[in-house]
């Protein structure tokens, strides 16, 4: 299946940070008016810290601030750039090189050559720019810095809906010189553009060491995550009214019978659920896995991933009959089903080219010549191989629909493990699509997740009441680092 371009990342999701009064301003459009340096330390950190454990910012892996011309004139000249980010100026007249040209020395114009760089446009420019193949490797997180136009068009769409979080610090300040302001748009209202803001964290009113007892505070907004609340709602309706049920793991569990969830995956936004970790490299080789007709779990589990790991124990499959299989070798399971559907399965090794159906290839191939077929859909349920399985498949059927040049799947699951398997399947067949899109030149659409024996085990019970009590974050953004002509041929990393 050849992949197109088509899903590339549009625009770059960022995060904004900003320094107000108690009043929303920001300054005078030269100056900031107040001198706190515990927010500068603040800034500092944040905005240069990579995700990962001691992981120190090079050009090969960095952050970006993205700033106006003005608030790039307002830092003092010794201080430019930022050190450790990509320094992206917004200027409709200069470029990089007469930013280069207006450091102190050459020294630092040679040392710094890689750090700055022109856009001839505003921030939309910039996260378009920062979304190509020549960024998404290197980047690691995009800041807004201001100053008041460039924060301005960040609440405004198309960037407002890219934006993940807002990092504001209030400062009491003694007096207002302020000609410049940021304001959050308040919910429901046409400049909200349909996104509420909340708070997700606040500090306490603490002091500043500057001299003058200034009084400033921390807090983190975040847009209300509607799509990851359909999950928390349906989690607690399990447990505050499910049915209590007998299962094969005699653990026991609270049910109850068909539900459905719908989560977008416009510019390859990525349902991932924040409010617990769900395993994103599992989900990524697992699914490449099945696409590749892989049969034996032992090529995860050399790879890290131990999900199957129980399920492919010598004593697993004895207690299933399958004593003539060798370990790990989980018989004609999902990934079989989907690209050999209908052949007679022996053992993970043998040579299965041509046998069967390959219903992914179908998919493909039907999406590009009729894209308004009602009968491009892929099942893992055959019921005369079960019996031959380690495990029945649980998600099982997988329906694909084209509206507007747009890719939507439909996701039937019999069996709904709400605490750790639901959050894995909805970003597996969350990337499936994406990738699928990717190779049919379609963009992505919805996830539409429809659930038969929804259920929270027993011993999950106190662990999902801590979730509940956790605020859903923004989803995150999928990115490629190279396009692959073939699905299976992608990898993770």
């Amino acid at each position: 299946e050849t992949v197109a371009e088509g899903t590339r990342l549009a625009l770059r999701a960022f995060s904004l940070v900003v320094a107000v009064d108690e009043h929303g301003g920001i300054g005078d459009g030269r100056s900031i008016p107040w001198n706190v340096p515990e927010d500068m330390k603040f800034f500092r950190d944040l905005t240069t810290k990579l995700r990962g454990k001691n992981v120190k910012p090079s050009p090969a892996k960095r952050n970006a601030v993205v700033m106006g011309r003005k608030t790039w004139d307002s830092i003092p000249p010794k201080f430019r750039p930022l050190p450790g980010r990509l320094n992206v100026v917004l200027s409709s007249t200069l470029t990089t090189q007469h930013l280069l040209d207006g450091l102190p020395d050459e020294e630092k114009r040679n040392l710094h050559a890689d750090s700055i760089v022109a856009v001839n446009g505003g921030l939309e420019q910039a996260l378009r720019l920062l979304a190509s193949p020549n960024y998404t490797p290197s980047i690691g997180t995009v800041y807004c810095i201001g100053g008041g136009s460039v924060y301005a068009e960040a609440l405004r769409p198309p960037c407002v809906h890219l934006l993940q979080a807002i990092y504001r610090t209030t400062i009491r300040a003694s007096e207002s010189s302020c000609s410049v302001f940021f304001r959050v748009p308040e919910s429901g209202t046409e400049a909200a553009a349909g996104i509420e803001w909340q708070r997700e964290t606040i500090s306490e009113e603490l002091t500043s060491a500057n001299g003058n007892e200034t009084k400033y505070y921390f807090e983190k907004l975040i847009p209300r995550n509607r799509e990851e609340e359909q999950y928390l709602s349906l989690v607690d309706r399990i447990i505050r009214e499910g049915n209590v049920k007998h299962d094969r793991t005699g653990v026991g569990t609270l049910s109850i019978f068909g539900a459905q969830m719908r989560s977008s995956l416009r510019n390859n936004r990525l349902p991932l659920l924040t409010t617990k970790r769900v395993f994103w490299r599992g989900v990524c080789e697992e699914l490449l896995w099945f696409l590749r007709g892989e049969t034996y779990a032992k090529k995860l589990s050399d790879k890290g991933v131990h999900i199957w790991d129980d399920n492919g124990s010598r004593a697993f499959l004895d207690s299933r009959g399958l004593t003539e299989y060798e370990e790990m070798d989980l018989g004609p399971v999902y990934g079989f089903q989907w690209r050999h559907f209908g052949a007679a399965y022996t053992h993970h090794d043998a040579n299965y080219d041509g046998q069967g159906v390959d219903q992914i290839k179908a998919i493909v191939e039907t999406l590009k010549t009729n894209p308004d077929d009602r009968r491009m859909l892929f099942t893992a349920w055959n019921p005369s191989a079960l019996p031959r399985m380690a495990l029945p498949p649980c998600h099982l059927l997988a329906q694909f629909y084209v509206s507007n040049g747009e890719l939507s799947c439909m996701l039937y699951q019999r069996s709904c493990d709400m605490g750790l398997g639901v959050p894995f399947n909805i970003a597996s067949y969350a990337l499936l699509t994406i990738l699928i899109a990717k190779a049919t030149g379609l963009r992505p659409g919805e996830l539409v997740h429809t659930l038969g024996d929804a259920h929270v085990y027993s011993n999950h019970v106190e662990p999902c009441n801590e979730q509940l009590k956790r605020v859903p974050r923004a989803f995150p953004y999928l990115v490629f680092r190279r396009e692959r002509e073939f699905l299976e041929d992608y990898e993770e990393g």
